[in-house]
């Protein structure tokens, strides 16, 4: 076996070191020169010059950089030194890793400082990364105008100059832009100074640019950015367009704030034009770590892949995740701008200021700008209790989706670049944030941010690895006494970071003497555990406990292969609950006698003794458990039943998701009108106390977890025909059709009309369906545009959702390229859709691969939409079968598509063991 170990592992660092720079040259600096046109007259063409200042590691003769989707102009590539340099022999470009391989006529001499000048040009293309072209339509002249914009993240920066596309090569950019007098260029730093000089002429004479552009050389200007501090290419950004801007109120941050957006939209900036300043303010405060930039632009791009993307100095947002619309946007659309904007102003700090070294350790990026985003959300608007609304939503995210085989650790290692794309994902972001909030808690919010002002100043403007903010965190909490146990972070951390999954802790109690043995094992979907144990922070309550006990500690080697025994407060007859706080992901099962406590406190009428996170963490258990067979479903529903008197949001939305995984499986099938009828009894009076559609207003609009109360019963109320609910929809969106002027007047709740839109598109026909795409079509606001679209997947007809899936592929004016996913995947999700989409990706897969191009891990998401709905043996085999075929169009979705076929086993084996007494327990429960 050792010898196979060792050739496996040989052939991993092979691997691994074929697609990375090798390291024998690396940047200091950049001057990016950049002429476009943005005519689709001369095809978008642009000329560039590159000048990087190298610095020789080791002698070499070859110089490797990333290029890719332009032309280089062989014959001017120079290199040039303090002493007598070599000269360009060779230029040669491998598609395969998108190495720009320069070849000299002899070695480079070690430690030397050189200056690489590649010339290079092509044309851009309407797409959604690298440099790219996006457009609109300008409402009062009814044209349409083109801008250049640029997505970098993760390996794009490559297609929009040559460069060392990797995180860990940091430099300075002085960038340079050309363009049309009619258009404004905008980049990471400010303006330095415009000139009518041909910045390229060296290079690329006007007489060449001319010819190609069309245009005399007065009609442009190149402007020059300030040099940038030190960043990773990823980083550099640039938009070219005839937007408009609002400037922030000056007294809300030192920073100067732009906000970019379209003319027709330029009204719809103001709540972003607040917020930013006043989260980068906070931000500053909370790090003890200023903002070193002078200013701030955020730009609204029509045409955008993310949601958002926090190149310095300059981010870029999808229109729905910066533009908000007092009368169109609802209270959730606003919520989203908050959390989108907080997220991208917390990666200034963590991934902008401090970089990961490799993406492995992309979740040092996205976990902290997720946790970070909370806070500062919660600092400008407090009503909306965005920590507890965050961390609950992230928690649940991952203890639905790593209890998969399938899933991933937070540090992942990345062996090939296809790979880095697909861990953009719940791991990343919503692991990472929701193992960064444990450490919050379980170290305290003095020394945690002392340790991460430590850490950011450190390796401010340089590259950083996990290891390296453990270190940072533990020294800081040994100053203030150390961990129980003497534990390191790291060695806590390490458990949630380096291994797949979450902790079962299997609570039972000894009633004689307030004692408990707990055991841990890794909790998968399918049942029967697997490898794994933890460093796992209790947080323990019990029925008499007047204040929290402080936190202890089940170590990684209890539990495992013998009980660890465990004592509290409790009483014979008090309930016991671990987790109360969900301090951090892991399920909890009980023995039968405290599970009957804690159901009888929540059905007798005492539930708020057990906090929120609690009454949470509980619901997401009993189902959880009770769905792999390790809890029967007697106990579950008998305590899901106390939901009929739930007043707070979270639990009862809690409670709502775990029966919606029921409602996938059991939806196709003759026994979901048991269902329906279950959720009817359980839900009809909460629907009707928080105001439902039958009042036709939102009855508490400033509180937002009323109003995610009230549009959330709203929506499952119509879902499973509670009386006069869909009535009610109906009425209210032919209201609105018989409306004059309805592209301007609405009068359906803004917060309330995706559940009509989608009520009404369910239950009308064709006339209903054009009409949503009319108004869909001539919708200004984004927000708006984004409730239609989902809409539009409700219907029925075969025909029209056959029409809609062709229209965002085949890259119709109906669908934008940017929106073709959410379309695909919505109509995936719908009853009716669900068949037609399966065909059509079936049939069309080089379609949706080429619509694609760029951002695959798409096609993953709606493939695993798709099989997270099967339910039978046959689907399955018909889909692996089919896999077998078009392995060519999946190369980019491996993992997302593993997950699926994951998820259907889980179903279909769900099916086959708890079908039939299930539907028993739903009928008994709703007689």
């Amino acid at each position: 076996m050792g010898w196979r170990v060792a050739l496996c592992m040989l052939a991993a660092v092979q691997l691994s070191s074929q697609y990375l720079l090798p390291g024998d040259v690396i940047p200091s600096h950049y001057d990016v020169r950049l002429a476009y046109d943005v005519d689709p007259k001369s095809n978008f063409s642009f000329f560039g010059v590159v000048d990087i200042q190298l610095i020789a590691k080791r002698s070499t003769q070859e110089i490797i950089l990333h290029a890719q989707e332009f032309l280089v102009d062989d014959e001017k590539v120079s290199i040039v030194g303090l002493k007598d340099a070599p000269k360009v022999t060779d230029v040669k470009l491998n598609d395969t890793f998108n190495f720009l391989t320069i070849t000299l006529d002899r070695d480079l001499d070690e430690n030397e400082n050189y200056t690489l000048t590649i010339p290079f040009y092509g044309n851009l293309v309407k797409g959604l990364d690298g440099a790219y072209i996006s457009s609109y339509t300008n409402l009062k002249n009814r044209r349409i105008e083109y801008l250049v914009s640029t997505q970098f993240e993760a390996t794009s920066a490559r297609k929009g100059f040559p460069c060392f596309d990797e995180p860990i090569y940091k430099a300075t950019f002085a960038i340079n832009i050309a363009h049309h007098k009619d258009y404004s260029a905008v980049s990471n730093m400010p303006l330095l100074t415009s000139s009518n000089n041909n910045a390229m002429e060296a290079y690329w004479p006007w007489e060449k640019i001319g010819q190609k552009f069309m245009k005399e050389q007065s009609s442009f200007v190149w402007d020059q950015f300030d040099k940038s501090v030190p960043m990773s290419t990823y980083l550099v950004a640039y938009v070219v367009s005839k937007f408009t801007y609002v400037e922030s109120p000056p007294d809300l941050s030192r920073t100067k704030f732009r906000i970019w957006a379209r003319n027709d939209a330029i009204d719809q900036t103001s709540y972003a034009a607040k917020i930013g300043p006043q989260v980068l303010s906070y931000f500053e405060k909370w790090f003890n770590v200023s903002f070193p930039l002078p200013k701030q632009d955020m730009f609204a791009i029509p045409d955008f892949a993310a949601g958002a993307m926090e190149n310095w100095g300059l981010i870029t947002y999808r229109e729905t995740a910066l533009l908000y619309d007092k009368d169109a946007s609802s209270f959730v659309n606003k919520e989203r701008i908050a959390e989108v904007v907080a997220h991208e102003l917390a990666h200034q700090w963590f991934g902008n200021l401090v970089t990961m070294k490799w993406w492995s350790d992309l979740w040092l990026n996205e976990g902290f700008a997720t946790y970070v985003a909370s806070v500062g959300v919660n600092a400008v608007e407090p009503t909306w209790h965005a920590d507890r609304l965050y961390a609950v939503d992230n928690t649940l995210a991952v203890l639905a989706l790593d209890a998969l085989q399938s899933s991933h650790p937070v540090s992942v290692p990345i062996d090939d670049p296809k790979r880095i794309s697909e861990i953009f994902d719940t791991i990343s972001y919503r692991k990472g944030s929701t193992v960064i909030r444990m450490m919050f808690m379980f170290l305290g919010e003095e020394v945690f941010r002392q340790a991460l002002h430590n850490y950011l100043t450190k390796y401010s403007y340089s590259n950083a690895e996990q290891d390296d903010l453990w270190s940072e965190l533990t020294a800081v909490n040994r100053q203030y006494g150390g961990l129980s146990r003497n534990v390191t972070v790291k060695q806590v951390m390490d458990t949630w970071t380096k291994q797949t999954g979450y902790p079962l802790l299997t609570v039972t109690r000894d009633y004689s003497d307030q004692s408990v043995t707990i055991t841990q094992r890794r909790y998968t979907a399918l049942g029967g555990g697997g490898a794994g144990a933890w460093w796992v922070p209790l947080s323990v309550l019990c029925a008499r406990d007047a204040a929290p006990p402080p936190v202890q500690w089940l170590a990684r080697e209890e539990g495992v292969a013998a009980e660890h025994r465990f004592e509290h407060g409790a009483g014979p007859g008090d309930w016991l609950l671990f987790n109360y706080n969900m301090i951090a992901p892991y399920r909890v099962n009980y023995d039968e006698r405290n599970w009957k406590l804690l159901s009888a406190t929540l059905t007798s009428g005492d539930l708020d003794s057990i906090p929120v996170e609690g009454r949470v963490q509980l619901l997401t258990d009993a189902f959880a458990l009770a769905w792999n067979n390790e809890l029967d479903y007697g106990t579950t529903m008998q305590l899901a039943s106390y939901l009929r008197r739930e007043a707070d949001f979270l639990p009862l939305s809690t409670g709502l998701s775990a029966l919606a995984k029921i409602e996938n499986v059991l939806k196709r099938s003759p026994e979901y009108g048991a269902f329906q009828k279950f959720v009817r009894r359980l839900l009809a009076d909460t629907y009707r106390r928080v105001g439902g559609l039958a009042v036709k207003k939102i009855l508490n609009g400033d509180d937002l977890t009323s109003v995610k109360m009230q549009t959330t019963t709203s929506a499952w109320a119509c879902s499973v025909k509670v009386p006069g609910c869909e009535e009610n929809a109906i009425e209210m969106f032919q209201q609105w059709m018989d409306t004059d002027n309805p592209d301007e007047n609405n009068p359906i709740p803004a917060d309330l009309r995706r559940t009509v839109y989608c009520v009404a598109l369910r239950r009308g026909g064709v006339r209903e369906w054009r009409w949503a795409l009319a108004r869909r079509g001539a919708a200004n606001v984004a927000a708006a545009a984004d409730a239609l679209l989902a809409a539009l997947a409700c219907s029925r007809d075969v025909w029209l959702l056959a029409q809609y899936l062709a229209w965002a592929v085949d890259g119709a004016a109906q669908v934008r390229r940017q929106d073709a996913g959410a379309a695909l995947a919505a109509v995936a999700r719908s009853e009716v859709g669900y068949y037609v989409a399966r065909d059509f990706v079936y049939a069309r897969i080089r379609d949706v691969h080429a619509a694609f191009r760029g951002q695959e891990r798409r096609i993953g998401g709606i493939i695993k939409t798709l099989l997270g709905q099967f339910t039978t043996q046959k689907e399955l085999d018909e889909f692996l079968a089919w896999k077998e075929k078009n392995e060519k169009y999946l190369s980019g979705s491996k993992l997302a598509i593993s997950q699926g076929i994951e998820i259907a086993r889980v179903n279909i084996d769900w099916l086959r063991k708890n079908k039939d007494l299930v539907v028993e327990k739903l009928r008994e429960y709703s007689a």
